[in-house]
């Protein structure tokens, strides 16, 4: 799941947490802390741990991009996404939405990436 890291960090500074201290707070390692707040993307269990500790909807830590990927529909992007730990790009034209998949036009070929994955959407 994509999380609103900058509300996580809020939440977390607003408590004056290190990142260890929300790790005890929530029951999470420090690496997955880590992770979260470096990558914005979190499993559901994780993502109930950290509402847990912050005593907030699993709901108000996710990251809400739909409108702005609605705004790119028929243009040329530039995806970065994060899979297996590792960063992956994509060029195309956003040509379907269907959560949690987009569907970008490449010259000969359709790709597809899992929103949930998207760290980054740049328009050409």
């Amino acid at each position: 799941m994509k999380v609103n890291v900058d509300l996580l960090l809020q939440l977390r500074k607003d408590r004056a947490w290190s990142q260890d201290e929300l790790a005890t707070a929530s029951g999470l390692n420090l690496r997955t802390i880590q992770r979260i707040e470096n990558e914005a993307t979190a499993s559901l269990q994780s993502m109930k741990a950290l509402a847990g500790a912050f005593d907030v909807n699993v709901r108000d830590l996710e990251h809400e991009e739909s409108q702005m990927i609605n705004e790119l529909m028929g243009k040329e992007v530039t995806i970065v996404s994060v899979y297996m730990g590792a960063l992956h790009s994509v060029k195309g034209e956003i040509v379907e939405i269907q959560a949690p998949w987009l569907k970008l036009k490449q010259k000969d070929r359709l790709v597809y990436v899992n929103t949930n994955l998207i760290v980054r959407v740049a328009e050409e």
